[in-house]
């Protein structure tokens, strides 16, 4: 891909720039927002949602690898053939179509990263915060292992079918992980709504009860 004058490095630091921008845009504008007109998004909502925005991104990167396999002078081997000059002509297309891979995983970041982050804190008793943070340290390594393990199919043309299956696995995740944590959110809204005193189910009786009283 045609970098121009930008470093190679300059295209790595997009997911945390991306991560930078996005951040306070949904703190301050989508969850304030959806909660305003009455959407409920609590924590496994996000995060099945972190699923839904990964599998779109690795669609992107499939698609997006697929075009520059149809980009010349390589072809499906960039810089791999006798009209790249010895590997220093990649193929004729630039670096920055790869732009909304990088936004999109950031917002699944904060989607579904962050908040699990809050969510293994908050609801772990208090004392094995500490074992619930280690545990979740203990599944980003396994899947560190597992993108190790898949390495060996991160070379071209094979990276186009990476991407496929990562998008396909994360897609078929989504519905899995919220018929089997999907419940948690509604407990936890009415949790909420208690604490607040919006349901009081036995409230209409007892004012029955005390005018009964007062005027008997």
């Amino acid at each position: 891909m045609k970098l121009g004058v930008i470093p190679n490095d300059t295209i790595q630091a997009l997911n945390p720039i991306a991560c930078v921008l996005l951040g306070p845009i949904i703190q301050q504008l989508l969850y304030p927002g959806l909660q305003k007109y009455g959407v409920a998004f609590g924590s496994i909502s996000r995060m099945t949602w972190s699923f839904i925005t990964i599998s779109s991104s690795m669609a992107y990167a499939a698609g997006l690898q697929k075009l520059i396999y149809t980009r010349g002078p390589c072809y499906e081997s960039p810089r791999n053939c006798p009209d790249s000059d010895g590997g220093k002509i990649p193929n004729n297309i630039s670096v920055w179509v790869q732009t909304p891979s990088y936004f999109l995983l950031a917002f699944a970041e904060i989607l579904g990263f962050t908040t699990l982050s809050e969510y293994s804190y908050s609801e772990a008793p208090k004392d094995m915060r500490s074992l619930v943070q280690a545990l979740r340290q203990v599944t980003a390594a396994i899947g560190s292992a597992l993108g190790m393990a898949l390495s060996p199919v991160a070379v071209d043309p094979k990276v186009m079918y990476l991407y496929t299956g990562l998008a396909a696995t994360m897609i078929a995740a989504a519905p899995v992980f919220w018929a089997a944590f999907g419940s948690y959110d509604k407990s936890d809204d009415e949790d909420d709504l208690n604490q607040v005193g919006l349901m009081q189910p036995n409230t209409h009786n007892e004012m029955e009860e005390t005018a009964a009283r007062a005027h008997p």
